[in-house]
């Protein structure tokens, strides 16, 4: 998939990186609005692409590993009351275990003035896994979080449906019924 299109048209590229050992495509977003409590987010949205099924293990990790990537470049203003961190790690692949989908399901670690949100994209079926609830710590950025993954997955599915093949036309001497 080309990821880095995606990033690149909303204009928020900001890096390639190896995270987790991962391939990823990083975007930087930095927003400040005065219904957070005239907070400044610093966010991330960080996509990494796997072949096959997504483990517990591995999601885990990807997620752990793509918070310290945030908060290590991090270029806003200090962590604290006025400014916060989003690490939104969105880990591509074709299936996920029903363990690791409980993890992106589950509710996110909560830190000091940052936020890491797992979520997975299943390939084979288009859609996102990931936590639907709102937390009570920080809940005031959990709609802007939950509109950026779910715009993201859209693009992923509508980059992913441009991306596939057309359907091959019916043999030679073999009607377009026979051939479907």
């Amino acid at each position: 998939m080309d990821v880095e299109k995606i990033i690149r048209d909303k204009n928020i590229y900001f890096a390639k990186e190896v995270i987790a050992g991962i391939p990823c495509t990083v975007g930087y977003i930095k927003k400040f609005r005065w219904r957070w409590l005239a907070t400044q987010l610093n966010t991330f949205i960080i996509i990494g692409e796997i072949e096959g099924t997504i483990q517990p293990l591995m999601i885990r990790n990807f997620s752990k590993s793509c918070y310290q990537y945030a908060i290590s470049h991090n270029k806003g203003w200090p962590r604290g009351l006025q400014s916060g961190i989003g690490s939104i790690a969105i880990l591509i692949g074709a299936e996920m275990t029903q363990e690791a989908a409980a993890y992106c399901m589950g509710s996110p670690e909560v830190h000091y003035s940052a936020f890491e949100i797992p979520v997975a994209y299943l390939k084979k079926y288009r859609q996102s896994v990931k936590y639907t609830g709102t937390q009570l710590w920080g809940g005031i950025y959990y709609p802007y979080f939950n509109s950026l993954i779910n715009e993201f997955v859209g693009q992923l599915s509508l980059l992913q449906i441009s991306q596939t093949p057309p359907s091959l036309p019916p043999l030679p001497g073999m009607s377009m019924e026979e051939g479907m």
